[in-house]
């Protein structure tokens, strides 16, 4: 099979093809299933991929489960030996775009008029006189909205992510610092709905009190630069520049 071109799809295919025992690979990986739940839910090899796929054991730049699976499969084995994985993107953050992206938003505040509707709790009582009168010489501790976007905008970002990020969201919420509980409560309540699964974690990134809330866009930007979806950031922000 010398030249072929392997995808990770193909690896996966592969794996779904071998006649390997799934009850000695769930024992091999159940470090990696985390739960007795999961472990005892698990029946065939594709929802042994998917479950190492949600919790990021598995994935296209990192196929080393494949490996463990493919003692007993050669054509496994020999694809794995000419697999490239595709290059990691999330090593390093661009804070040249981030800087750009923060200038946008303070943009988007000082043209805002002040009585903008935004689902949110308003700023205490001292902040209001900054509401009000917004010249561009403000400084940016100034800038306290919690929401630093129109409902718009947010509607828009939170349905372009949700239509592109995939199942493997969970990725997201790492580099979000979301908790492992807070993802596994989510799977629990739409267990097979993706879309809301990831408007779910969307909204935790949003809320997370660790943070101050007129800098979400910017760690929503970082995190999905980090998990690898420089794709997805990209759009993000051509949502915020126009």
């Amino acid at each position: 099979m010398t030249g072929t071109h392997w995808t990770y799809d193909i690896l996966k295919k592969l794996a779904l093809e071998g006649d390997s025992d799934i009850n000695e690979l769930k024992s091999i990986f159940i470090h990696e299933i985390g739960s007795q739940r999961r472990f005892d839910r698990i029946t065939n090899v594709e929802e042994l991929i998917d479950c190492l796929e949600r919790a990021d054991e598995l994935a296209e730049d990192n196929v080393e489960a494949l490996h463990r699976m493919s003692i007993n499969q050669p054509k496994l084995a020999e694809a794995l030996s000419g697999y490239t994985p595709p290059e990691r993107f999330g090593e390093s953050v661009n804070y040249y775009q981030e800087i750009r992206l923060a200038e946008e938003l303070r943009q988007q505040l000082r043209l805002a008029p002040a009585q903008s509707a935004v689902p949110y709790p308003m700023p205490s009582a001292p902040m209001a006189p900054y509401a009000a009168a917004a010249p561009p010489s403000l400084p940016s501790q100034n800038y306290t909205t919690p929401a630093p976007f129109t409902d718009q905008k947010r509607t828009a970002i939170f349905k372009k992510i949700s239509q592109e990020l995939g199942r493997f969201w969970r990725r997201l919420g790492r580099a979000a610092e979301v908790g492992e509980g807070a993802m596994d409560e989510i799977e629990q309540r739409y267990p097979n709905d993706l879309k809301s699964q990831i408007l779910r974690l969307l909204q935790l990134i949003e809320e997370d009190d660790c943070h101050d809330p007129k800098h979400f866009l910017i760690r929503l930007c970082r995190a999905l630069g980090e998990c690898g979806r420089n794709d997805i950031r990209k759009k993000v922000e051509q949502i915020m520049s126009h």
